[in-house]
């Protein structure tokens, strides 16, 4: 049996242009977690979910439940085809990101999905620092200006490149009043 979802592949990190595709290879994927699991409400976060903005061209999404139904959850999306993190201690069990890669008019693209416990504050977090990328153009510039400082000084692997952004992604957070434990949104 063929599964939606690919095998994933690390590739180095690019910060390219947005391509008005995410949108709706976000809504497929999202579409194909609501058909596994019935109830799940996933949504389209990070860069690939603001119009416009450059980035690495990941889609994330986040997909928030409840602690005791993470397992179910991530069962079901192994099940679709998606994979574990390769780096096991970038996201532990009780809140992991499951990644793989869909077709969509003729072009994969890499899919990274949070699954983060509903009642964490990751979650308004990374629902806010998506909402004020859309708001604000000035952000939206600005971290464009930063993603792609990021790259033009060598740093090409994916978690050097998230850790890079840590501490203006938190700076913005708590601009936001959305700071909570210190995890930065994916974008």
């Amino acid at each position: 049996m063929r599964r939606p979802i690919e095998p994933y592949c690390r590739v180095p990190i690019v910060v390219r242009e947005a391509d008005p595709r995410a949108s709706e290879v976000a809504g497929r994927v999202i579409a194909l977690i609501a058909a596994r699991r019935p109830g799940a409400q996933a949504e389209h976060v990070g860069s690939s979910a603001v119009p416009g903005l450059a980035g690495k061209g990941t889609i994330d999404l986040l997909l928030p439940a409840s602690p005791d139904e993470i397992p179910a959850v991530t069962r079901d999306l192994l099940d679709l085809g998606f994979q574990r993190q390769a780096i096991p201690t970038a996201f532990p069990p009780t809140r992991p990101m499951l990644q793989g890669v869909i077709r969509h008019d003729g072009t994969s693209f890499r899919v990274h999905v949070h699954v983060v416990p509903a009642s964490s504050p990751e979650v308004p977090a990374i629902r806010g620092f998506r909402d004020a990328l859309l708001a604000d153009p000035a952000l939206r510039e600005e971290y464009t200006a930063l993603k792609r400082a990021i790259v033009a000084d060598g740093t090409v692997d994916s978690v050097a490149f998230t850790k890079a952004k840590h501490g203006w992604i938190d700076g913005v957070l708590r601009r936001l009043g959305l700071a909570g434990d210190g995890a930065a949104p994916p974008a």
